[in-house]
């Protein structure tokens, strides 16, 4: 008996190689959390067609919306851990809202593999042209002091980094308004377009209506200006101490090989850094490691690591955060969660 079930553990183990080595055979699914239109849906969709051709194989991306991303990562928790089904992920998903609701299910340092993280993002606060046809900053907090509660406020959802930020952003201004949830970055903006909400912090989705005029931006949440919003301020040149530092990377369920892992890694970091990120930097998103314009060399960008071994991408990045925001969210800090 012994004899046998040896036998069929060198057998599993060497199939278990087989299809290790032939992999990938066939199409890979890219689950990505949110609805079309937003930022990690934007970024996953740069990358999908350089990265298939690397793979040799199609990244079928299917948007699985709702619940802060919580459904997306269900779905990839339930996955064959076979490396054939992988997620688009965000800070508000692995740090925050672990930290933040009780009944999160998930350990994201524990439960998920990190695969990279593909390019450093920004934020720019926009208003509504009613609230200042200019867009400037003194205009909007003088309103929001002056009708206490009675700005309304968008984000992607509760619980997500844009929500978390916007209450830090909120208190240093000295400003109260009206938080509105919605089930992604899209919606929020066609609303703030329409007038139905006063402000939000956006990501990059919010250029084709800045563009149009629907909404005026007032700062961005980066070290330095962006090159897609030239003559938009840093919120450190308007003397307001605040800024973000917002990421899309890519995870697999725990126990996928890793060899597996490592290679996903490598070709993503490959298509990255193709011809294909242009796209990427056309829509203002950073691809990590990957020298910017007029910026020397790889990793000189604030605020982007050069791309390492694949274990060095993700996971220090959720662990430095979530001890930074542990200290945030202490009681009687200001970002505490009894202000949500």
């Amino acid at each position: 008996m012994k004899f046998w079930k040896n036998w069929l553990a060198v057998v599993a183990l060497a199939v278990s190689g087989s299809a290790t080595a032939a992999w990938p055979e066939r199409p890979i699914t890219l689950i990505v959390p949110f609805p079309a239109g937003g930022l990690a849906d934007a970024v996953s969709r740069s990358l999908s067609e350089e990265v298939s051709r690397i793979l040799g194989q199609p990244l079928i991306l299917e948007n699985r919306p709702g619940a802060n991303g919580r459904i997306g990562l269900e779905q990839l928790s339930r996955a064959p851990k076979d490396g054939y089904t992988l997620a688009a992920t965000v800070p508000g998903m692995m740090i925050f809202q672990p930290l933040t609701e009780k009944t999160y299910k998930f350990d994201p340092l524990k439960d998920f593999e990190p695969i990279t993280i593909a390019v450093d993002t920004y934020n720019v606060l926009v208003t509504h042209p009613r609230v200042s046809a200019t867009g400037d900053l003194r205009e909007l907090v003088a309103k929001a002091k002056a009708h206490p509660g009675q700005m309304n406020y968008g984000t992607p959802g509760s619980g997500s980094s844009f929500h978390f930020n916007t209450v830090v952003l909120t208190d240093k201004l000295g400003i109260q308004a009206t938080h509105v949830s919605y089930r992604g970055e899209a919606p929020a903006l066609i609303d703030l377009a329409g007038g139905s909400i006063e402000f939000m912090l956006a990501g990059q989705s919010a250029r084709p209506y800045i563009q149009d005029g629907k909404i005026k931006p007032i700062a961005v949440t980066s070290r330095q200006r962006v090159g897609i919003l030239p003559n938009v301020p840093t919120f450190a040149e308007l003397g307001v101490d605040f800024r973000t530092d917002g990421w899309v990377g890519y995870v697999a369920p725990a126990g996928v090989p890793k060899e597996i892992l490592d290679r996903v890694s490598d070709q993503a970091a490959q298509g990255a850094r193709a011809d294909r990120r242009d796209g990427l930097r056309a829509r203002g998103q950073l691809p990590r490691g990957i020298p910017q314009p007029d910026q020397g060399p790889a990793g000189a960008l604030p605020g982007a690591d050069p791309l390492g071994r694949r274990e060095d991408r993700l996971s220090p990045s959720g662990r430095r955060a979530r001890t930074g925001w542990c200290r945030a969210l202490s009681p009687g800090s200001r970002a505490a969660p009894h202000r949500w």
